[in-house]
């Protein structure tokens, strides 16, 4: 009867060094994922500020350039009143480059 004591209690040790193993484990992968987790973030985050940044730029440039050109004092609805054909394929040129550039972003 005392060795099956002994069995049950030796057994018993072992399961809860295995559990407390286990347990230890399993808290060091979860900081690990967490720290993944974080760099993700912040690349996505850095990544963001950066398409920000260059968005600015670009609109900063074409408004330059609009400034600098004179096509901001064209009146538009003339144009349009004018050439409507060739407003219309303008018009169907820029959604198909702002799709294209839609399909290749997302």
């Amino acid at each position: 009867m005392a060795d099956t004591n002994r069995m049950a209690e030796d057994a018993q040790a072992k399961l809860r060094d295995t559990a407390d193993r286990v347990s230890d484990t399993a808290h060091e992968v979860a900081d690990q994922a967490g720290e993944t987790i974080r760099k993700a973030a912040d690349k996505v985050n850095d990544a963001a500020k950066g398409g920000i940044k260059t968005a600015k730029q670009f609109a900063e440039a074409a408004q330059q350039f609009v400034q600098e050109s004179g096509i901001g004092d064209v009146d538009l609805r003339e144009v349009v009143k004018r050439e409507p054909w060739i407003a219309l394929g303008v018009a169907f040129a820029v959604g198909f480059v702002a799709a294209q550039v839609m399909r290749r972003l997302s």
